[in-house]
């Protein structure tokens, strides 16, 4: 719809004639009718007395209007020009914010997924230490092992019997590698841990975070796409 088009639909709307329309606007017949030919283009001023008349905004003028086809000639008007420029500026405004936002859904979504498949934050190792027994803060951390080297041979088997009576196995987890061995002071004594296996137990949040990166990343990579596509429309 042209310029001229439009200002004969809001009068044919209003229910106006011509000469109703153009004694509104105090302008002439003749030249209302040529603006609605598009043998003419209205002046700022005859514009708005236009609008006046329509009881119209210049954005309820133009709402309906194929802008892009008949950008030169809507131009001619500075109203309309500000609006559309201004229209413009918005869209390139919004377009910015949506790769923006595109931008952050895909470093999000690719940061989460190498975050659960490398599994650094959330280990799914699991490291198992034991300890025999509880040993006292005098004796060497090794006691339960090395006992049978620090006495006598005649008090083998007495010593044997008070060592296995003082074995308590205690078992320590933790995701964390804390070396071969390493020493718990307690308040009557000490444990002595020592590696004994390692092991994987898998974690549901890893796996929700890599779901999690690839539905960010894949909204990230169709916001580019759609935006390319909006730009050829």
């Amino acid at each position: 719809m042209t310029l001229g088009n439009q200002i004969k639909h809001f009068r044919n709307e209003r229910g106006y004639s011509q000469p109703e329309l153009a004694e509104l606007a105090g302008i002439e017949q003749s030249y209302l009718s040529k603006l609605e030919n598009d043998k003419s283009v209205p002046s700022n001023d005859i514009f708005r007395q236009l609008l006046s008349a329509l009881s119209l905004t210049t954005q309820e003028f133009v709402d309906s209007l194929d802008t892009d086809k008949h950008k030169q000639q809507l131009n001619l008007i500075p109203d309309i020009e500000l609006l559309l420029a201004q229209k413009n500026k918005m869209n390139v405004q919004n377009l910015r914010r949506y790769l923006y936002i595109s931008s952050i859904l895909l470093i999000i979504g690719v940061t989460l997924f190498y975050t659960g498949s490398s599994k650094q934050l959330f280990s799914e190792t699991r490291y198992q230490y034991q300890s025999h027994g509880l040993v006292m803060i005098d004796e060497p951390d090794d006691i339960f092992s090395s006992w049978p080297h620090r006495i006598d041979r005649a008090l083998m088997k007495e010593r044997r019997l008070e060592m296995e009576n003082r074995k308590d196995n205690s078992f320590l987890l933790t995701t964390e590698n804390r070396g071969p061995e390493f020493t718990v002071i307690l308040e009557n004594g000490k444990r002595h841990y020592f590696f004994d296996k390692e092991e994987r137990i898998p974690r549901a949040i890893n796996a929700w975070l890599q779901i999690l990166g690839v539905l960010l990343v894949t909204s990230g990579l169709i916001g580019f796409l759609l935006e390319k596509r909006f730009n050829k429309l």
